[in-house]
């Protein structure tokens, strides 16, 4: 009877799992036949990195769009720029949230993070945070990023006629950037060898950990198990350390009326401007989580960016010398490298575009569909709750609109070629209302460091570099495995 029992009860557990998998069979939705648990992402657990995962996908669909499966949860790939601008433009209201895990009782940092909020928290926070990343207050942090672009030039240096592991100095480089200009603070990474902030940060983003793998993923793609295991999108000795510095950097200020043109003296604005009859008001918690949310996902981010930058621009050597003769021009013109000196240098950003398109960090995007919705081009109705998945990978190795995808081409991106780029296809920090609103700051600390970096020095490849790169499988984003090696000159 035990027996008999424990049976029933696995066969109840079974059906409950694999109800949904007749989802897109119900609408006539071609779909990719899911393995049972893993649905569609079988293939990542026994190690295919999720960026080839889902170029997999996209290139296997040639058609608008397809059905998988994360787990069991239905979701819809659209690969139609037509249908992608519906979802992130037009009708934004109908798909405002991210699927994505949202606790307050469980993890209050996430709830109150403009990526992890939702309806009219999100609403809130998005309209009080705007004003803050404006290109004219870009403008005034910029100094606080020349500080660590030399810093940046005087660690480069010391490498000259050696080899350098360009990903451990740019992940520096960006903690130190981040931390200034987040939470006022020197972190010194790039100076000292040992940073007590570089350990959080590592904490905070550790993608060597399982914990944190786990965690993030969770939240990603399976946000009922964030519920049940208690789960927190950052690691919570780190995150509980950043507050205690933003607390401690706040009453420092107060005290002593420091002023500084950094995100915590923005926020503190934002806070004493608030008025009495706002619905949502910042406390520390909420200014805190803005500062730590700024910090997860700026560090990486940039790092991850300027490295792959680096990696391409040592490979082809001619794109290297090109960009270094617009930078000098650029330094002679200008005497320094101002904000508008920045702006004297276009191909400094179609490099950076480039970089984007082939090492996209957000390798898809999702939205959630907030009630029942037909795409009105299609005919197809699909349910609410079910996620809709835009496979940014699949779009920027797409040859129909970029020729050639693996080759490394600035050119796509200039004055004369851009306005052919197929509208939503490009899509490095998302598109409509709830595109990153980090993008400028990303920009332009990635120029500042390229623009240090390749004014008096040359890089190409050490041979203990594998080229091309493999990238990491035990990661959910784009990240290349092991260290990454570049030869320095001093020119």
């Amino acid at each position: 009877m035990f027996f008999i029992s424990i049976a029933c009860f696995l066969l109840f557990l079974y059906y409950l799992f694999t109800k949904n998998y007749a989802y897109w069979e119900s609408k006539n939705v071609p779909f990719e036949k899911p393995v049972f648990i893993f649905g569609s992402f079988y293939k990542i657990v026994t190690k295919q990195q999720l960026f080839y995962r889902i170029r997999e996908i996209y290139n296997n669909f040639k058609i608008p769009y397809c059905g998988i499966y994360i787990f069991n949860r239905p979701n819809l790939v659209i690969r139609d720029p037509q249908l992608i601008k519906n979802v992130l433009v037009k009708d934004f209201d109908k798909f405002m949230n991210h699927q994505i895990a949202s606790n307050e009782k469980v993890d209050p940092l996430a709830y109150h993070s403009l990526f992890g909020s939702q309806d009219d928290v999100w609403k809130n926070l998005r309209s009080k945070i705007s004003p803050v990343f404006t290109s004219g207050k870009m403008k005034l942090m910029l100094p606080l990023m020349k500080e660590c672009g030399s810093d940046l030039v005087v660690c480069v240096e010391k490498h000259c006629g050696n080899k350098i592991d360009i990903k451990d100095v740019m992940k520096k480089y960006a903690v130190d950037i981040i931390s200034s200009c987040a939470f006022g603070i020197n972190s010194y990474c790039l100076k000292e060898e040992q940073s007590e902030i570089m350990d959080v940060a590592t904490r905070l983003t550790d993608f060597k950990s399982f914990v944190r793998n786990f965690s993030v993923f969770s939240f990603l793609y399976a946000p009922k198990l964030v519920d049940i295991l208690r789960l927190t999108m950052f690691d919570k000795t780190a995150s509980d350390y950043l507050i205690g510095v933003f607390k401690n950097t706040l009453k420092e200020r107060e005290k002593k009326g420091i002023l500084r043109n950094d995100f915590i003296h923005l926020l503190n604005n934002l806070k004493q401007d608030e008025a009495f009859s706002e619905n949502y008001k910042f406390d520390d918690l909420k200014m805190a989580a803005q500062a730590i949310t700024f910090f997860f996902a700026g560090n990486d981010t940039t790092a991850f960016t300027l490295s792959f930058a680096m990696y391409e621009l040592s490979r082809n050597k001619e794109v290297q010398d090109r960009l270094r003769q617009e930078i000098k021009e650029a330094f002679n013109k200008h005497g320094t490298l101002t904000y508008e000196a920045i702006q004297d240098i276009p191909y400094l950003e179609m490099v950076l575009n480039e970089v984007l398109r082939k090492y996209p960090f957000t390798i898809i995007l999702d939205r959630k569909c907030d009630n029942t919705y037909t795409f009105e081009d299609t005919g197809l109705t699909i349910d609410k709750n079910v996620s809709i998945l835009i496979p940014i990978a699949g779009l920027h190795y797409d040859p129909q609109y970029f020729p050639d995808p693996e080759k490394f081409d600035p050119e796509r991106f200039s004055l004369e070629n851009r306005d052919k780029i197929v509208p939503y296809t490009f899509l490095p920090f998302g598109d409509g209302p709830r595109s990153c609103l980090g993008q400028r700051f990303a920009l332009l600390a990635s120029k500042v460091a390229l623009a240090h970096c390749l004014k008096d020095f040359a890089f190409d490849i050490a041979d203990t570099t594998k080229v091309p790169l493999e990238l990491d499988n035990g990661v959910p984003f784009i990240m290349n495995k092991g260290n990454l090696h570049l030869n320095v000159t001093k020119l």
